[in-house]
């Protein structure tokens, strides 16, 4: 659990006790301890461990209890009774962004919105500019807002979706029943809206092998608990081939393959589906792009195995929740030989930006600590680096001899989000022009199923990388995935390495790397391609050979 999860469950609490005309001071004592967790220099988690979590200032008994109940259950009984005590769509009115506590209370009270509907209607009627605070721009922000948040209903992230999916595979194979993902999980997309397997059987074996579900003629139905529609499609053992590259799809792959070599006969494996066609096998994720039916060759795609470090990490110097030797020992326990630390940059205080006497204690820190493993015979290098904002103006948030004392430099846009395709793109592209800059960090700074991001010219933007030697972060949040799996083979045509971090601000976080690569993958990347499968020696002679 990391500080930032339970700061922002703390929070949450005290916007939902304002919400609900609470008590001001006990809404002001949730606000007070999100402050405080934010602000901390360790683990939470390790306070709470070790009884010391009462100590911290901003912090009182009340907290410490409902902490350690959130960190040992992922849920708050006092958040859960406030949710339960709200009309059930109120909550999601709380995300349309630009309004904040007090106004979604003041719709609530005055105007009767209880749900992005509700909101939506008052706005096209004109209820809302009768509101105090709701001028037309308001009212127009609004309207965009919502329409964001209503399209993605009924979605989930890759991470998600997929955990449900294996849950389900697994049910049916302990059941002793051959199954397998399909559909958009298996093609490894970035969002998923339907949850879709493929299993041996009858429908009526295949549910109760379930456990339940609506049988169908061809399928059993159901529903899982993440909110999206669970399919489970079977197939006789000797049509199972057939069936899970139908069930696989996308529809236009199947289509382009059935128009051109005709509809393929029953198949007991999905490669001889392929053979018959005088195809190569394509890969699940690469099917969503109609480029691999005529390619050349299949490339051998990059895996999780194929990265040999992560360069693009945090720690508690910034907003991270374990320290620098925490996250080292946790990169090398995943069998990674190089660690780089990315903190970021001092303009971000949102975030706890290192100030540059704080950069410097940090450069000390990474040398103190690469001297620690090598007296004690450990093989991992730790690099030192930032994450540097990229500013208004596309210049970076430090000078240039602070930069060159770095062994690396991601170089993000955090701020500013509002601007104009060619605003976005000249801004970016006049950060990878400076000659410290190694890596473009999520390019659009979008957040899936949560924001867009801004608008870019990913060609010129790649077009200045591959001037400049720059490569480019495919960053592995499964609520990031940017750059986004369509331009990675726009990326490696121009020569330009695809660099497939975590951006981990905890142990844990250095996990995600597994849904990066699968975006990579989708994206046709290789190992050759990909920045984090060198050596820890070839990235830092590709990081010295790039540098001024």
């Amino acid at each position: 659990m990391t500080n930032k999860a339970v700061a922002r469950q703390l929070a949450l609490t005290a916007d939902l006790v304002e919400l609900t005309g609470g008590n001001p001071y006990r809404a002001r004592a949730y606000a007070s301890g999100a402050r405080a967790v934010e602000r901390l220099d360790e683990p939470v988690e390790g306070l709470v461990a070790a009884g010391d979590l009462a100590g911290v200032k901003g912090i009182g008994k009340g907290l410490v209890a409902e902490i350690e109940e959130f960190i040992g259950t992922g849920t708050m009984g006092s958040t859960e009774a406030l949710l339960q005590a709200l009309p059930p769509g109120l909550p999601e009115v709380l995300r349309v962004k630009g309004l904040g506590v007090k106004k979604v209370r003041v719709l609530w009270q005055d105007a009767g919105v209880t749900s992005l509907e509700d909101l939506e209607a008052a706005a096209i009627a004109g209820r809302l500019a009768e509101l105090p605070g709701f001028g037309a721009k308001t009212v127009e922000n609004i309207l965009n807002a919502v329409d964001q948040l209503k399209a993605y209903r009924g979605k989930a992230h890759l991470r998600d979706a997929a955990t449900a999916a294996l849950a389900v595979r697994q049910r049916l194979r302990d059941a002793g029943v051959r199954a397998d993902l399909a559909g958009a999980i298996r093609r490894q997309c970035n969002v998923v809206d339907a949850i879709d397997l493929v299993a041996v059987g009858t429908p009526a074996t295949v549910a109760q092998a379930l456990g339940g579900g609506r049988a169908h003629e061809d399928r059993v139905e159901g529903a899982l608990p993440i909110g999206l529609p669970l399919t489970v499609w079977t197939a006789d053992a000797d049509a199972y081939g057939r069936v899970w590259w139908e069930r696989t799809g996308p529809d236009a792959h199947v289509e382009a393959i059935v128009a051109a070599h005709g509809a393929p006969a029953d198949h007991a494996e999905e490669d001889e589906v392929y053979r018959a066609a005088g195809l190569p096998t394509i890969p699940a994720p690469l099917r969503d792009d109609p480029h691999w039916l005529t390619a050349d060759a299949i490339p051998t795609l990059v895996r999780t195995a194929d990265l040999r470090g992560t360069i693009h990490n945090h720690t508690t110097a910034s907003d991270g929740a374990h320290t620098l030797r925490e996250m080292c020992d946790a990169a090398r326990e995943r069998g990674l030989t190089y660690f780089g630390v990315c903190d970021h940059s001092r303009s971000l205080q949102i975030a706890h930006g290192l100030s540059l006497d704080a950069m410097d204690e940090q450069i000390r820190r990474v040398e103190t600590l690469n001297e620690t493993y090598a007296a004690e015979g450990v093989d991992v290098r730790v690099f030192a680096g930032s994450e540097v904002d990229i500013l208004t103006d596309g210049t970076m948030d430090y000078p240039d001899d602070l930069l060159a004392r770095l062994d690396l430099v991601v170089a993000s846009v955090h701020t500013g989000f509002r601007m104009t395709e060619d605003e976005a793109t000249a801004r970016v592209v006049a950060a990878v022009s400076n000659p410290y800059v190694d890596v473009l960090g999520h390019p659009t700074g979008r957040l899936l199923l949560r924001r867009e991001g801004y608008p870019l010219d990913h060609v010129a933007v790649l077009d200045a990388c591959a001037e400049h030697g720059v490569a480019v972060e495919l960053n592995a949040n499964p609520w990031r995935l940017d750059v986004d799996w369509r331009f990675v083979r726009a990326a490696t045509d121009r020569g330009v390495p695809v660099s497939i971090n975590p951006d981990a601000h905890s142990v844990d976080g250095l996990d995600d790397t597994r849904w990066g690569v699968a975006s990579a993958q989708k994206g046709g990347l290789t190992a050759a391609d990909s920045l984090t499968s060198k050596s820890a020696d070839e990235l830092e002679a590709w990081l010295a050979a790039r540098r001024p």
